[in-house]
């Protein structure tokens, strides 16, 4: 099963488009990604997370070479765990070091990573390149993701339908799929509350949890719109004409840090949530779901045949 799963702006994942197949290769990949760029509009903007695959990098590079692809860290993760075994301190390092927002941050967090190894066998990891799975090297706003789970509806399918038809597969996925939109076009509907109607339930919670974190920042302004901004040891500067700040987090999350939003301090509350990225507010939430309706599965007759199909015969009897 080829599958292609999107955030919203509530922090959900959402099915967009699967396939069954029968083989994992390249050109399964390439067509899935052709017939996943057919159904949008040239000049959408996309960033990719997936499994590390040859195949899908083959497949990303031939149809989306413009797009930035970046590797699934909870794959990474499973794959440190089959390199060294289980290791805790190891694996809360990983998490460490793949979710900072700054290099100097990562340099410092990948050096405590190798000297906790001990020799053990990670070099694999020198080879991926860091702008694959650290969160600072990302090119844009990355939303705080850093995987995105395979819905659990879709797992359950691959787990247990193997006796029924693929037609029957198929509609049960889109089903699915049709009954998730719904609940969540209604739950659109039904964001009420002036700040609600700004931003999705998500970003509320967590500029309330960067508010929390602003107390005890101590604000210099500088000139404009430009601040300096000190907690305990550390000093980041804030830039808020430009949405970023030293530390990381605006620029990757979309969402003013706890720096910026001291520095925001004579700012209306509403004034702030509107600082933050329009893909995370309601309205966008909203436009998402508004159509209510999952593209309906064609007629076998319409199904695309390959051009090189090869007709299987049942084995001879013998007597």
């Amino acid at each position: 099963m080829y599958i292609a799963v999107a955030l919203d702006g509530n922090h959900e994942p959402l099915l967009i488009a699967f396939a069954l197949g029968t083989i994992n290769c390249d050109n399964s990949w390439l067509w899935f990604m052709r017939r996943l760029k057919d159904c949008f509009d040239d000049n959408t903007e996309f960033g990719f997370i997936s499994h590390m695959s040859d195949s899908i990098d083959f497949a990303f590079h031939r149809v989306y070479a413009d797009s930035y692809h970046d590797y699934c860290c909870k794959n990474i993760a499973e794959k440190i765990r089959a390199s060294i075994g289980s290791n805790t301190v190891v694996e809360q390092l990983f998490w460490k070091t793949c979710k900072v927002y700054n290099l100097s941050q990562f340099y410092a967090c990948l050096n405590n990573l190798k000297n906790e190894v001990n020799g053990n066998d990670l070099h694999w990891l020198d080879n991926i390149p860091i702008a694959k799975w650290v969160r600072a090297c990302f090119p844009r706003v990355r939303f705080n993701v850093k995987f995105i789970d395979i819905l659990d509806v879709v797992n359950w399918f691959k787990t247990n339908t193997h006796e029924f038809p693929t037609t029957t597969t198929i509609e049960m996925v889109h089903d699915s799929m049709q009954a998730v939109c719904l609940r969540r076009a209604a739950f659109g509907v039904d964001f009420t509350g002036d700040f609600h109607n700004l931003l999705t339930l998500y970003a509320l919670k967590v500029i309330h949890k960067r508010f929390i974190h602003s107390d005890g920042c101590r604000t210099t302004h500088i000139v404009g719109d430009r601040y300096e901004v000190t907690k305990y040891s550390t000093t980041e500067y804030v830039q808020l004409d430009r949405s970023i700040c030293s530390c990381g987090k605006w620029q990757k999350c979309g969402i003013p840090c706890e720096h910026a939003i001291a520095s925001l301090h004579r700012l209306e509350i509403a004034e702030i949530h509107q600082m933050v990225n329009l893909k995370l507010s309601t309205v966008a939430y909203r436009n998402a779901y508004q159509t209510e309706t999952v593209n309906p599965i064609p007629t076998l007759r319409y199904w695309e045949k390959p051009v090189e199909s090869v007709v299987v015969l049942p084995p001879r009897q013998f007597n």
